[in-house]
């Protein structure tokens, strides 16, 4: 049987429930808000009455969860995902094919205990998420969303398994591992730190224990940003998939994440201070759609993120990503740390490294996704001879080259401008698309 041109259902019968925990919250806070008074009112009244309004709002209650189940659908055609809700007001979601970035599963904890996960949807730096379905519902929804998205044939039947399922794995990250690097990652560190001080002050000034409430309230930010990252990106097991990569991670609530080669538009590599001695780096893509860039592997060794980058585009840039180019040596007239700072560029490719005290960021970008190239020169800069250039790149962080040699970057500009005339058109007008639906400010991985 092959796959229907048509493929709809419904979300699980569990959704309605799935907010009920808000709904009780609010009606134990209303009626508890004057809790005495309700107990002597409800002391004069018949228990048949008291029965009788507990099973009615009980039934209220059920009605409008299945009718909010019922009223509450999806459809596959060839071209959209179609998604219907709404009891009194009907709403009527459109989710096109072709500006689909990525099609993902979530499994919480609980959910997997039940037999239901998350679908999540991401276009144009936006996500939509249809909660709950079934883990069969979710698995066949997605494949078919992933063979549509990238045109290939459909498989056999509509269950059958993911193409990537039973791959071997290009990326597994131990959990020591991890857990070591966030310990040796002083930056953050440093924030959590600060966040942690910020919290004590109230405490400082005033002399007071209430003041103590700031630290409780700082104390949730430190640990998401600090020890919350163990069981978030445990078990990080990145595989090939068709036309891109997929990670798979997560302790208690298994994440899924798709990354499309066809959308990269640049690779990142973050190496704090304290991982330079182990060579450990953090792997970012830059994502056409996206507001900031994508976390690919949250720790790696060098090894693997070559392999990973000459599996993406090619052994060329591998060794191009490695190759510095210092700026000149009167760039430390303009800057004092001009000596981490490095530009290199070829037919194919544009690699830029700055390397400041606690962190070191190396980002490579094809030079025929870059969307718009910028030369700026200062007061200062002029009279050095120096200049930079600024690459626009969809997704994030836009690329400089600081303080090089103004020869240098007309002429840096001038090939890739050549290079940005003979690519294809529809390669470049799909980027320049993505582009301008892109909003924020999308700041690189160093940020």
């Amino acid at each position: 049987m092959t796959e229907p041109a048509v493929l709809e259902g419904r979300l699980h019968p569990i959704t309605p429930w799935r907010r009920a925990w808000a709904t009780v919250t609010g009606a134990v806070l209303f009626f508890f808000r004057d809790a005495e008074s309700w107990i002597k009112s409800a002391e004069t009244w018949p228990r048949w009455v008291l029965a009788l309004a507990a099973a009615a709002v009980s039934l209220a209650g059920a009605a409008y969860g299945y009718l909010s189940w019922r009223k509450t659908s999806y459809q596959l055609t060839d071209d959209a995902l179609h998604v219907r809700a709404g009891i009194l007001f009907h709403r009527r979601h459109r989710f096109v094919l072709d500006h689909l970035q990525a099609a993902d599963v979530h499994r919480p904890l609980l959910g997997r205990w039940i037999g239901v996960c998350s679908l999540r949807l991401s276009v144009s730096g936006q996500s939509a998420t249809l909660s709950y379905l079934s883990e069969a519902d979710a698995s066949a929804l997605r494949s078919a969303l992933l063979r549509r998205m990238s045109g290939d044939t459909p498989a056999p039947s509509e269950q059958a398994p993911e193409p990537e399922l039973g791959a071997p794995p290009l990326l597994v990250i131990p959990a020591r591992r991890l857990a070591l690097s966030i310990l040796l990652e002083a930056h953050t560190m440093l924030r959590a730190g600060i966040a942690m001080i910020g919290g004590l002050v109230p405490y400082l000034i005033f002399h007071e224990p209430l003041a103590l409430l700031s630290l409780a309230g700082s104390a949730g930010a430190v640990w998401k940003m600090t020890y919350g990252r163990w069981p978030r990106y445990h078990g990080w097991t990145l595989t090939a998939a068709p036309g891109g990569y997929r990670a798979e991670y997560g302790l208690l609530d298994r994440r899924h994440q798709t990354y499309r080669h066809q959308r990269t538009q640049a690779v990142t590599l973050v190496q704090p201070l304290l991982w330079r001695r182990r060579g450990w780096v953090q792997i970012f893509l830059s994502t056409a759609g996206y507001h900031h860039p994508l976390l690919l592997a949250p720790v790696a060794t060098l090894d693997e993120a070559e392999r990973l980058i000459a599996d993406l585009y090619g052994t060329d840039a591998v060794q191009l990503l490695s190759t510095q180019t210092p700026a000149p040596r009167r760039a430390r007239w303009a800057t004092p740390w001009s000596h981490v700072l490095s530009c290199s560029v070829s037919s194919e490719f544009v690699s830029v490294w700055h390397g400041l005290f606690l962190r070191n960021v190396r980002t490579l970008c094809p030079t025929s996704k870059t969307q718009n190239v910028v030369t700026t020169q200062g007061p200062w800069q002029r009279r050095l001879g120096l200049a930079t250039v600024h690459l626009a790149v969809a997704g994030g962080p836009g690329l400089a080259g600081r303080h090089r040699d103004a020869d240098e970057v007309q002429q840096i500009a001038s090939r890739i401008l050549a290079v940005s005339r003979t690519t294809q058109v529809p390669e470049r007008d799909e980027a320049l698309v993505l582009g301008a639906l892109t909003s924020g400010d999308p700041q690189g991985a160093a940020s």
